[in-house]
């Protein structure tokens, strides 16, 4: 019997050493970083720039990664029947056009780079679109429920907004399309016992549109339309600014940002697709397969602002259930309710 006990703890000994797993560090060489070419060229040439960089490893809570430079011979922005136009360099990633050119509708560009080591990468031809002004901004009121947090209840209510809108005319030349960027400023009101109360305030709200607004003119074409550019809550008295930038861009341009929009509003979960790679219009000559991100832009911008009233928009609409924000109470100014605001008044809300 001692004999089989001692056999048994011999066996459970070789199997407990031949379990043990010895850790292996593999030093492997660092994969190659893919180039990024980032380039908008159009009729603000202030805002005309290439940017040219190589990808940076992710590491774990560094929001603002440091991207490794890509010396370069030349960035050439070529036209098909003009000169060409030299790009220069303005820092690390960054490169500017020398003149203040601004491409023509109707004429054919490409982007060209040549970097130190002789690689080549060019864009596809892009035709700059035309120039399109917005007429006017509206603003239509709508009404939807909405969930109210008051104390330690949580309460649905039905609460009225704006939908804001540019109105433009299609040029119907085809099909292009339009990136809206569009901020705000919202007067506050707030009252005080005092006489000489600061009581109204004004705060910055730089993005009200969910997301990026990219929309194709493909189902109005040559017409009016009402491009949107977000909404606002009609439940305060205060006027409300809208500031927007509108770009038309090219087709091919639609398609890229389409694709970008995907993969930003993915939620990631486990029934959405799986991150693709994104493909723009820029190509390695000789390597047409291998990865270059980024993009070539041709764009005509336009900015429009407007003060939007909203007792005004209230009384287009005396249907629907409007409900009214109380007026919060302060002391003497209206930053000590609402603290990222400011007492200055912006110049479009001056008499």
């Amino acid at each position: 019997m001692k004999r089989h006990i001692l056999i048994l703890f011999f066996i459970c000994s070789l199997l407990g050493m031949s379990s043990c797993i010895d850790e292996i560090n593999l030093a492997l060489e660092e994969s190659n970083q893919a180039i990024v070419i980032d380039a908008w060229v159009g009729s603000v040439p202030g805002d005309t720039y290439v940017k040219v960089y190589r990808t940076s490893s992710y590491t774990s809570g560094v929001l603002n990664p440091s991207y490794a430079e890509v010396p370069l011979k030349s960035v050439i922005l070529e036209q098909e029947d003009g000169e060409d136009i030299k790009f220069r360099k303005s820092d690390l990633t960054s490169y500017r056009q020398s003149l203040g050119f601004v491409p023509e509708p109707g004429k054919a560009y490409r982007l060209v780079l040549e970097t130190e080591e002789g690689e080549i990468f060019q864009s596809d031809w892009e035709t700059m679109p035309p120039r399109v002004e917005i007429e006017d901004i509206k603003a239509h009121a709508f009404q939807r429920q909405v969930m109210i947090t008051s104390a330690q209840s949580i309460f649905s209510q039905i609460r009225t907004f704006a939908d804001v809108q540019a109105q433009i005319t299609d040029p119907g030349v085809g099909e292009i399309g339009y990136l809206m960027e569009t901020s705000g400023i919202t007067e506050l009101y707030t009252s005080a016992n005092v006489d000489n109360c600061a009581c109204i305030c004004y705060e910055d709200e730089p993005n009200i549109f969910a997301g990026m607004n990219v929309v194709s003119n493909s189902s109005f074409q040559g017409k009016n339309f009402g491009l949107s550019l977000g909404e606002i809550p009609l439940s305060y008295i205060g006027r409300y600014l809208v500031s927007t930038r509108l770009r038309v861009i090219t087709k091919s341009n639609v398609d890229y940002l389409n694709q970008v929009d995907q993969q930003q509003r993915n939620s990631g979960s486990i029934f959405d697709p799986a991150p693709f790679r994104i493909k723009g219009n820029i190509k390695k000559l000789g390597a047409e397969n291998s990865m270059v991100l980024g993009n070539f832009f041709l764009y005509q911008e336009v900015s429009f602002e407007k003060v939007l009233f909203r007792t005004q928009i209230r009384s287009e609409s005396l249907t629907l259930n409007h409900v009214l924000e109380p007026i919060p109470f302060v002391n003497g100014s209206c930053l000590e309710y609402y603290t990222n605001a400011s007492t200055f008044v912006p110049l479009p809300f001056r008499p």
